[in-house]
């Protein structure tokens, strides 16, 4: 490890760090643009300089490809240094248009900042400038290409880092295009970290145009809560209105960057059909009125028909804080009827990725280094997007990445890929548990075999499977698989991808309670007279619809906590609005077990250009803020048990009760998390049902997410209704051809849960026998729901 001096001050770095770096660890701000940490260094700017006093290298030179050796000593600020950089400044600003006042990336552009760091602050230029069209680049992102300075930023975050090929630069000299052939939508579904790593205002936030100021912004670190990973954001929000969120660096999660899907998909906290008051019936009430109401129905089902007629159902949406006192709840109510996912084989997977030992579970980081990463039944761009760029960065080193899916599974990096039938799934794994047999009873356990040798012979192997196409026996085949491919001296360590952000909290706290089907039993039986859903829209969730609305209409009372219009809240009999996860704090644990805590960002209210509608200031005064009715699930439900509503005393509380949790006290939302401390216990689980047997004009249907229209807050997000697809089924050429249909045109698909019309797309990817159809809400497919078994169908022409 090198020790070095720069500006007077001493310091040791790992071997491999640039004089930049080193800098910035000192708390010394080189200035620079090209430089990023996720990115590298090229030295396109030349901003830079710094002056090298003694050590191997003299002179001045570029700080970022520069790397720290012993004995350096080191000057940032000389005389010839400023001059240098002053210089550069200089050039870099001839042809800026210096339009600043109506630039949206004024106030936090790192072009401003290093242009008075570079010592620039007269132009003497007085000739004609460069200029340039501008390119419609889509819903997300806008383009202004007279301000760029040629960093290269954009290029190799888009190309190298997410793997798009559609954007790029085109020219010479300083003649240089960043952009696309021609106008159109960027297609990389990490398009919108262009606007994170452009330093100057060329590449901004489309749907934040013209909003706010950074310093007008209410911010704080928060967490995206549209799949399991647990990306670090952070949002912004300006007169009750969230208006943008952005990234934030966890080394152990996201990195640097996070998907499209996670920037923009935050338009659900600002849904002008959001419910915002409680209601009793369809009636408005107060919050004491409608807390008296739940308190006396429930009292009254305890008395007349006992504790086990109420039953209550969390979700992955909830925080940990909000599933803890819910199950305090019910154990004061004397009430076991309480499960954490209306979803009953996605409950049942979460509680084995539950099961899995701390140390052997891989993060996002893990994945990002490893030399082998197999992937059985996962779609990591519709499932997890960010984990398909970090398999992106371990093929960039070398990685070999293996898929094994029967759906055409997209991922921005050529790899091996083998489209294998849903009832091969099973068999595949139970080769990988037993990768030093010899002998094996099919082909398609020889070739799981093959792959578990592969991963013995990996220095650092991940597996990652995908619970909703596994199922929870699949899922726990997938952690005995990688408990037997673990090389000696090192671990394969594995990952569930889980339908949710608090997947695993909630599973961890489930023990051995019930899951919704007994529920369900239960109110069709009439033993359960009420059920009280905090953050769960079981109407959506459950795989049967029809069943599952047949038995909620039984029950006498139907409670509703949320914060989103869910098909369950308009069923209610009695509602009660909650905040939106950036208008409280509170903790998630992601699919590796991480817990995260997250800060309020802003409180809740109608957002100033409804509650106004536009007007400001508005028209009218009160003491109350429009719409700040909605309150934190967790605070409400500890009214209800009659203690304080503080978060630390509820997070202390959790610690105590149970020691899996300890570290969670102690949480900071600017960390980047601790890990639950031991598993819970695995659960004891039935045996798969047998794959029927098809006719010869019948297919598997694979229910499946999508990107975009499937989560149900990110779907409610109007940005991101511009790149929701139309429903459609894929189908393999083979039984296009079997069938006697034509791509493109509309094909009825037939099940026993209903019939419906579809477009017909062909992948040759998909593995022959079956069909797939991603669930996109708001559609006629919304009532197919991903994670179920896969069922028979049909499919003719329309």
């Amino acid at each position: 490890m090198p020790t070095l001096t720069i500006d007077n001050q001493t310091i040791t770095v790992p071997e491999g760090t640039n004089v930049l770096e080193a800098a910035r660890q000192l708390g010394i701000e080189v200035p620079h643009f090209c430089h990023h940490e996720a990115l590298g260094s090229v030295g396109a700017c030349r901003l830079c300089a710094v002056e090298f006093l003694e050590g191997p290298v003299k002179g001045i030179q570029m700080s970022c490809m520069v790397l720290a050796k012993d004995d350096m000593v080191i000057d940032t600020g000389s005389d010839g240094v400023l001059a240098y950089r002053a210089q550069v400044i200089e050039w870099l600003m001839t042809n800026h248009p210096h339009d600043c006042p109506v630039c949206d990336e004024g106030g936090e552009c790192q072009l401003q900042d290093m242009t008075v760091a570079g010592g620039h602050g007269v132009r003497r230029y007085t000739g004609p400038k460069r200029t340039y069209q501008n390119q419609d680049l889509g819903p997300f992102i806008a383009h202004e290409m007279n301000r760029c300075i040629q960093c290269y930023r954009c290029v190799r975050t888009y190309q190298e880092y997410c793997g798009g090929k559609d954007f790029g630069v085109m020219g010479t000299r300083q003649r240089l295009y960043f952009g696309r052939f021609s106008d159109g939508p960027l297609e990389s579904p990490f398009s919108g970290n262009l606007v994170d790593v452009c330093p100057t205002g060329v590449l901004t936030d489309k749907t934040y145009r013209y909003k706010s100021r950074i310093w007008d912004l209410q911010e704080a670190p928060s967490i995206c809560p549209h799949c399991s990973l647990g990306c670090a954001v952070i949002p912004g929000a300006r007169y009750q209105e969230l208006q943008r969120r952005r990234a934030r660096t966890n080394r152990r999660t996201n990195g640097h960057f996070i998907c499209d899907r996670g920037r923009f998909g935050y338009g659900y906290v600002n849904h002008p059909d959001r419910p915002r008051a409680p209601l009793l019936g369809h009636r408005r009430v107060t919050w004491q009125e409608a807390l008296a109401a739940l308190q006396n129905h429930l009292h009254e089902f305890c008395e007349l028909y006992g504790s086990g007629s109420i039953s209550m159902l969390s979700s992955s949406r909830a925080s940990l804080e909000t599933q803890f006192l819910t199950k305090r709840w019910a154990n004061a109510l004397g009430s076991g009827q309480l499960c954490f996912e209306a979803h009953p084989r996605r409950d049942q997977a979460a509680r084995v990725a539950a099961s899995q030992a701390p140390d052997c579970s891989a993060s996002m980081e893990d994945i990002r280094s490893c030399d082998m990463a197999v992937l059985v039944g996962a779609d990591p761009l519709a499932e997890a997007p960010m984990l398909a760029l970090a398999l992106r960065q371990a093929a960039r080193r070398g990685a070999r990445i293996v898929v094994v899916d029967p759906r055409p599974v997209e991922l921005p990096i050529d790899c091996e890929r083998h489209a294998a039938a849903p009832e091969e799934l099973p068999r595949i794994l139970q080769g990988l548990t037993r990768p030093q047999q010899n002998a094996f009873a099919s082909a398609s356990e020889e070739f799981g075999g093959a792959l578990g040798r592969a991963l013995l012979e990996a220095k650092n192997p991940v597996l990652i499977g995908g619970s909703d196409l596994l199922g929870p026996q699949g899922c726990q085949m997938l952690l005995k698989a990688a408990e037997a491919c673990s090389p000696t001296g090192s671990t394969c360590r594995s990952m569930l991808l889980l339908a949710g952000p608090n997947s695993f909290g909630g599973a961890m706290l489930s023990d051995d309670g019930p899951g919704f089907d007994a529920l369900l039993e239960g109110m069709e039986q009439g033993r359960i007279k009420s059920l009280v859903c905090i953050e769960a829209d079981p109407v959506a969730d459950y795989p049967d619809r029809k069943r599952c609305r047949a038995a909620l209409a039984r029950l006498d009372l139907l409670v509703v906590f949320d914060c989103a219009a869910t098909a369950t809240v308009q069923e209610a009999d009695l509602f009660f609005p909650t905040t939106a996860l950036e208008e409280a704090a509170g903790t998630l644990v992601n699919n590796e077990g991480r817990m995260q805590a997250f800060e309020k960002v802003f409180s809740a209210g109608t957002p100033l250009l409804q509650s106004a509608a536009g007007d400001h200031p508005p028209r009218f005064f009160s003491r109350d803020i429009p719409g700040s009715h909605p309150q934190p699930a967790w605070t409400t439900l500890a009214r209800l048990l009659g203690r304080d509503a503080e978060l630390e005393k509820v997070r202390r509380e959790l610690e105590k009760i149970d020691p899996r949790f300890d570290g969670l006290a102690g949480l900071t939302a600017d960390s980047e998390g601790c890990r639950v401390v031991a598993p819970r216990q695995a659960p004891a689980l039935v045996a798969a049902p047998a794959s029927g047997v098809t006719a010869s004009d019948q297919l598997h249907l694979l229910v499946t997410e999508h990107l975009y229209g499937s989560e149900l807050l990110s779907d409610l997000s109007p940005c991101l209704q511009a790149v929701k697809s139309d429903p459609y089924v894929w189908l393999h050429p083979q039984d296009v051809a079997r069938l006697k249909l034509v791509e493109g045109k509309p094909v009825r698909l037939c099940t026993s849960l209903g019939e419906w019309t579809l477009e017909l797309r062909i992948n040759g990817d998909i593995s022959p026998g079956v069909a797939v159809v991603p669930r996109l809400r708001g559609t006629v497919v919304e009532t197919l729901v991903p994670g179920s078994e896969p069922m028979l169908c049909r499919i003719e022409k329309a």
